[in-house]
């Protein structure tokens, strides 16, 4: 008697391909998360030069630095300035401040807290 050969896949094969892909999956997702919360961290840091920038021309033009926050973004919305929102990439408000005519202090609380001690990272240069 000739037996019948079978073709196909024991269930074992199928269930360690299965766990391949799975932790291939949650290792590629893992890398992800990273990338997207180190691109949001880079454009922070950008849009608050380009803000410093602004800030700087502003003092330069008024002899002061913008007295509040509210000018400031009058300021960005009268020169068409692409930062009038002032949100950043967390959608929370930049954090703007003045300590003098000539000093001011502008940063983004980072929309992620720091290991262990749930402090928020700044970004930017906080008032003290």
């Amino acid at each position: 008697m000739k037996r019948a050969m079978r073709s196909g896949f024991t269930l074992v094969e199928l269930l360690t391909v299965i766990a391949i892909i799975a932790l291939l999956a949650a290792l590629i997702l893992g890398l992800a998360g990273n990338a997207q919360k180190s691109a949001a961290r880079n454009k922070a840091e950008a849009e608050i030069e380009q803000l410093s920038v602004f800030i700087t021309d502003y003092q330069m033009k008024y002899g002061q630095v913008p007295p509040s926050f509210a000018t400031l973004s009058n300021a960005l919305v009268e020169s068409k300035h692409a930062l009038t929102n002032l949100l950043d990439p967390w959608g929370m408000s930049y954090v703007y401040s003045n300590s003098s005519k000539a000093t001011f202090y502008l940063w983004s609380h980072g929309g992620d807290l720091e290991p262990f001690t749930n402090k928020a990272v700044w970004i930017g240069n906080p008032a003290p």
